[in-house]
């Protein structure tokens, strides 16, 4: 990964508006996809290679409904995501992947030709956090291992009322648990 452009510059434990835009419409703005959201942070050294990605946000739905109130409705409402960049993490120059999951015509995740599977939307900002942390981002993974994973596991696990999406990686990281 070559950066051409100066990193965005926030300090930790500070709130990031993250903004999906289309090709031809800009920010989302009664966007089709429907499904949850993730952010991930890598070090800017690892260029985003190999077992170097935290999770340190996931949104999903409200949990009423399989189609209620997803990260996609918040973003066709807003344009926008806001989450928090964690207050722990030590300074410096990360890369930051936000992902919007369009499970819309996503019949199943376990299937041989990858025809009728989620749609992952992605991409990526440099960050440069400034702070005093100390904590390294646990729990780094490869984006290509989480989502071979994922893709054996269904979208809603069998037997819960509650409608929670199954994520592909780790639980995001959480502030203060290092």
């Amino acid at each position: 990964m070559t950066a051409n452009v100066a990193p965005y510059s926030m300090a930790a434990g500070k709130t990031i508006r993250v903004t999906f835009a289309t090709e031809n419409k800009g920010p989302y703005a009664n966007i089709d996809p429907v499904g949850p959201c993730s952010f991930w942070l890598a070090p800017f050294t690892s260029k985003g290679v190999g077992k170097v990605w935290s999770k340190i946000h996931e949104y999903a739905n409200d949990g009423k409904s399989e189609n209620s109130n997803w990260c996609s409705a918040e973003l066709s409402k807003k344009g926008y995501f806001d989450f928090v960049i964690p207050a722990d993490i030590t300074p410096g120059k990360y890369i930051l992947r936000s992902e919007l999951i369009n499970i819309l015509s996503a019949s199943t995740t376990n299937y041989a030709d990858y025809t009728s599977g989620p749609e992952f939307y992605s991409s990526c900002l440099v960050l440069d956090i400034t702070g005093s942390g100390t904590a390294a981002l646990k729990t780094p993974v490869s984006i290509l291992e989480a989502y071979k994973s994922y893709y054996k596991t269904p979208l809603f696990p069998k037997g819960t009322k509650d409608n929670k999406f199954a994520f592909p990686g780790p639980a995001p990281y959480t502030t203060g648990l290092i």
